[in-house]
């Protein structure tokens, strides 16, 4: 076989191979807001609701026992987080969520050391 067409015949192979191995959907977004834009949920069970916009629609994520809580990268209390997050409105955070489910995976506040 000619050297170029071995060449060509093997790029394509590994194209193809590498289509073919199953890719898991990503279901998880992040969300920055700031701590004003942040209705912090009453139980761990409880809803987040992320308010965008003045004009946008709240986006409602659902807590559950496994949502997570940081400060920077320290993990804090549901409770430690919404004491913050009332009185400092203008800290930045980042929310995770499941895209397909709305439920809240975590929400990571940046906190001056």
């Amino acid at each position: 076989m000619h050297p170029r067409l071995q060449l060509a015949v093997l790029v394509l192979g590994a194209t193809l191979a590498g289509s073919a191995v199953a890719r898991q959907p990503i279901s998880e977004e992040t969300l920055e807001a700031s701590g004003s834009m942040l209705s912090m949920p009453a139980a761990a069970d409880g809803v987040l609701v992320v308010y965008m916009c003045a004009s946008c629609k709240p986006m409602s994520l659902r807590a559950n026992a496994t949502t997570q809580y940081f400060f920077n990268h320290t993990p804090v209390t549901l409770k430690e987080m919404t004491d913050y997050v009332r009185t400092h409105g203008d800290a930045f955070a980042g929310v995770n969520y499941d895209t397909k489910t709305l439920a809240l995976k975590r929400i990571r506040v940046s906190v001056p050391k």
